[in-house]
């Protein structure tokens, strides 16, 4: 651990994702959006022994869940992109199919939260924008953050991305996140690593957690 000007700056991984300052955030496993991954079923068994072990440590583990505004609510470039998706020319088109999905907003069987652990909603592809995890995690002293889950383009980039410019320490799951896309997934992967974010396989953060 560096000092400088009355700070520690951890400079392995043992010493970032310390049990007394990390938190695991486990992203968006749920039903709707996880089982799309490309590697899914590689997914699910590494992330539920990373939070087993997370738990055994002490390390309190979140979990995010996408609520989207109805069509009627959402922000205009919002509209917009949904319109993409969902291949249409015309608003009305995406309001008139729209309905709700609980099922699809219930995490994944294999990864349930277990008591303890903290389940939070958000809007947007990144944990931080109109949500309170920043002061959750602020509560608890957590100074670093292991993320990993789907689409690793989107919101655990996104995540990372705004996580350390809040001043965490951010871990990226490589092994523990995923996308529709292994081209999206493998491109997300090398963009972080050259814009010098913290990535690591799921058995190497727990080998960490297991000391």
């Amino acid at each position: 651990m560096l000092q400088f000007e009355g700070k520690q700056i951890p400079t392995t991984l043992a010493e970032i994702a310390a049990p007394g300052r990390t938190a695991l955030l486990i992203w968006d496993l749920e039903n709707a959006i996880a089982p799309n991954a490309f590697n899914y079923s590689e997914l699910v068994p590494n992330l539920k022994k990373l939070a087993a072990t997370a738990r055994a440590a002490g390390v309190p583990v979140f979990y995010s869940v996408q609520t989207n505004y109805s069509v009627h609510e959402e922000a205009a470039p919002w509209i917009r992109v949904r319109m993409k998706r969902g291949n249409a020319s015309d608003p009305h088109a995406l309001a008139a199919k729209e309905k709700d999905d609980p099922h699809g907003r219930e995490i994944v069987e294999g990864l349930k939260p277990e008591a303890g652990d903290t389940v939070f909603q958000k809007r947007r592809p990144d944990a931080f924008i109109g949500t309170d995890l920043d002061l959750m995690l602020r509560s608890r002293g957590v100074r670093a953050i292991v993320i990993g889950g789907v689409a690793t383009e989107g919101g655990v980039e996104g995540t990372a991305r705004t996580g350390r410019n809040l001043g965490y320490d951010m871990v990226v799951l490589k092994d523990g996140s995923g996308s529709r896309s292994r081209e999206n997934h493998d491109l997300a992967i090398k963009l972080m690593e050259r814009m010098f974010l913290d990535l690591a396989t799921c058995e190497e953060v727990g080998a960490v957690w297991r000391r």
